[in-house]
Order: C-alpha cells, then structure tokens, then sequence
C-alpha cells in the first residue's frame, strides 16, 4: 500500500481567479496556486492535490491569518477548514464580505478583458460592480437531486456526492419547506431513488419555482412517467403547502448529468406562474429561462435600456437574441419602435406571445428557431441602422451569430453575458470587426458565488 504525502505549503493570497478560488503564491516562491475558499489577504497553511508545470492547486489546512475581506459564512454546508467532510458546492463565495464580492467580480471582469480580449484598456472599460437590491435568499429557482436512502442536497465541489441539506440561506424559506416535505412524502410512499452509478430509480430531482408573491410551482424530475398515486401527492403536498399553485412532471429518462428531460407533463393546478418585474407581469412555464434573482434583473435590464438609448441614439428596430420568455424584449419595447425576439424554446416563444398580450404590448413580435437559423431570414427586413441585444447561454455566441452581428445594418450591440471569458472572447471579434466596446458593466445576479453577469455596450466605429 503506498503512503501518498502530499506537498503542504504557506501561501499568501493576492486576488480571486475568474474560476472562483484564490489566487495565491507559496512564499518565497513564483510558483501559482488555486485555492478554493481563500479570501485576498489570507495566509494560509495548504496541502498541494493537483500539480501542474505552471500552477498548482490546494485546499485549505489551516487560516493562519485571515485577510480583511474574511467573515464566517452563516451556512453549515459551506467549506470550513474546522469542518470535516465535503462541503456544498453551491455558494463558493459565502466567505467573503459582499462588498468584496462586488470588487472580486469587477477585477473578473477586467482580467478576462486583458487576456482573453485583448483589450488594453479594460481597467478604464469596466464601471464598478451594480450590488443585489437582495443578497439572500433571492433564489425563485432551484433544483435539487436526489440520491439512495433518501438524500436531498446539493453536489459537493468536482464531485457527485450530494451533501445533505439542512437549510439554504440563498434560497426563499418556502423552496427550503418544500424540499423537506417532499423528501418526507417520498420516503414515506417507499420512492426509488435515481442512481447515477446504475442508471436504476425513479425521482431524481425537486425542482420549484416560486414568485414575489410567495407562490410556487413545484416539478418532480423522474426517469420514467409512470406516477400512480400522483392525486393523493398532489392533494397532501398542497395541503400542506397551499402556496404551492401546480404541480409538474419532467421525464429524463438519459443516463446524462443534464437535469431536465424534453418531456413535460402537468399534473394539478397551475400550468405557469407569474412573476412581476418594474412595471411588467410575466408568466413563465416550468422549463422556461426567468433570471433566478427577480430584483436584481430589474437592475440588469435597466442596465441594458441605457446601454441601448446611450447618446441619445434612436433606432428603428431593436432585434433581441436568446429572449427566452421576452422579459427583456418587452422591457426595451418603448426604446424602439419596433423589436423582434429570437429564441429556439418554442414553449418559451408561446409565453412571450402571452406577456406581450397580458402587458398591452403591442410593437413586439417572436420568431422561434435557433438564432443560427432564423437570424439569415431575417437579413432582408432589417432597416439600416438597428440595434441588437444579445444575451446567449454561459458558451457565448456561435460563429454565425458573430458573423450576423458584423452585418453593416446594425450598428449597436448590447451585450448581455454571465461568462466574462466568452463575452471577452466576443467583444474581442466584434471590435475587430468594426466594432469600440465603449463600457461594460457587471451586475451582480449571483451573490455569494463567483458568477458575474454583465451589460458590454459596443458601437460601431
């Protein structure tokens, strides 16, 4: 049996990485580590479990002292170097001052501008982080796996071991109640549960949605649609829970780590739920995108409006890529006069069609399709001179939507991105194609992680 020893060093940490850890170097050394759960001005004692030729990385033995942005996170799942066992890999940020979290991110940012986009002057490009009106509990989304002997957690970080959960503090106490009284009921009703391992068992995901109203619609992810005793379920589950408005089923029956399934069945109740953002209602199906923190998408999208009226500028025709449920289509209806959203989710198309109805909107229209697909169509009916607001999933835009957006016709591009290195990597094709990023500004969706959204506002030149 060989003893394996592992290198431990003391390190201080400068700054965060984009990735979320500490950026750190052993002392009186060049030498380049990751740290999960540093903070910057940590000391910190560290055993080496992954050794490249240029950098390393290591986790936390001991905070010999700890920098000024430490504090204690309030949650007993998250990473502590007193507590034994795998932590929650959710919130990897819930050790740092919120404040600091702001600062992090804008310095995120700017790095991914630097390398990745090659922007020299990206410290003068990016504004200061916008906060959260809401830095906890702001969640109107979860999804929650399950596992063998009744389980219910999240994965611990770089693993699939779910840690148990107790409580969430990033999520509203209704999603926290539901959870438990769920995993009660199932245990109760002798439910199989999903093995990843063996491909065998039945629920393998809570996943709800709630509202500002304190309502929720809650969804079971199962890998098969058999659900005999789904009456009695629904009736005890809303008893127990009457702000729980309907209740779904997904069907993912894959071997995959993708959570949810092509197929939706409603159950009981509602088929959607509505959410208020500013002055608009929206409803939202269970599997359509709805930004995760309602009051902090308020920000976001303010955001967005002033990058596209900055100047002063007036277009003609706004287009609005990856517009999901068209919450962002209808928040920029009355800076244009006229805006088209693309989205490739055609349940999602229908709801946009819904909240422009139920909001008296009356100058937007949705095609659905993939952007790479519908985006070519639409060339000829472009006027000159239009604005595009884009906001793709974390890998970016494809090629031939980059391509598109080099079109002479328009000549604004807002950027929305909660990648920093594929909108880097974007905004740095754009601006040789004819494009200045002119600003970007990071808003901070996510509090307590490491993710960052942001608005880039590019011209062209």
């Amino acid at each position: 049996m060989v003893n394996e020893t592992r290198e431990t060093l003391t390190v201080k940490v400068d700054s965060m990485a984009p990735a979320g850890d500490g950026l750190a170097r052993a002392e009186g050394s060049s030498r380049v580590l990751f740290v999960p759960h540093a903070a910057p001005g940590d000391r910190l004692e560290v055993e080496v479990f992954e050794s490249k030729s240029s950098f390393a990385r290591a986790r936390i033995k001991k905070v010999l002292s700890s920098g000024p942005d430490r504090r204690d996170p309030p949650c007993p799942h998250h990473a502590a170097p007193s507590r034994p066992g795998p932590a929650c890999g959710g919130c990897d940020w819930q050790h740092l001052d919120y404040a600091a979290q702001l600062k992090q991110k804008r310095g995120i940012v700017v790095d991914c501008l630097k390398r990745l986009g090659k922007f020299a002057d990206a410290e003068k490009l990016v504004l200061e982080t916008k906060p959260s009106p809401q830095p906890w509990g702001y969640r109107n989304k979860v999804q929650i796996p399950f596992a063998a002997g009744a389980r219910m957690g999240f994965f611990a970080a770089g693993s699939r071991e779910i840690v148990d959960m107790r409580e969430c503090p990033i999520q509203p106490d209704l999603s926290v109640r539901l959870a438990h009284t769920v995993r009660r009921m199932a245990a109760e009703r002798g439910w199989s549960f999903y093995d990843g391992k063996t491909g065998k068992g039945w629920l393998r995901h809570l996943y709800i949605r709630t509202n500002a109203e304190g309502q929720a619609l809650v969804a079971l992810v199962v890998s098969r649609s058999e659900f005999p005793d789904r009456e009695s379920f629904a009736a005890e589950l809303h008893a127990q829970h009457p702000e729980m408005i309907g209740l779904h089923l997904n069907i993912q029956p894959e071997r995959t780590s993708v959570v949810l399934g092509p197929a939706w069945r409603r159950l009981w109740g509602a088929r959607e739920i509505e959410e208020t953002i500013g002055r608009f209602r929206f409803a939202v199906s269970p599997g359509a995108f709805l930004q995760v923190n309602t009051p902090a998408a308020e920000v976001l999208y303010n955001t967005a409006k002033e990058a596209v009226r900055d100047g002063g500028r007036k277009f003609p025709m706004g287009l609005d890529l990856y517009c999901g449920v068209g919450t962002l289509t209808l928040w920029m209806s009355d800076a244009f006069p006229k805006v088209v959203g693309v989205e490739e989710n055609r349940e999602a198309v229908g709801d946009a069609y819904r909240n422009a109805e139920r909001n008296a909107v009356k100058n937007c229209r949705f095609k659905a399709g993939r952007a790479e697909a519908v985006l070519p169509k639409l060339t000829a009916e472009l006027p000159d001179g239009c604005a595009a607001v884009v906001d793709p999933p974390r890998i970016g835009l494809s090629q031939p939507v980059r391509r598109f957006l080099t079109e002479r016709k328009i000549k604004r591009v807002v950027y929305v991105s909660c990648d920093p290195a594929t909108f880097a990597r974007d905004a740095g094709f754009l601006s040789h194609s004819g494009y200045t990023l002119r600003r970007v500004t990071p808003v901070d969706l996510f509090p307590q992680t490491s993710h960052v959204e942001m608005v880039g506002l590019l011209d062209r030149a």
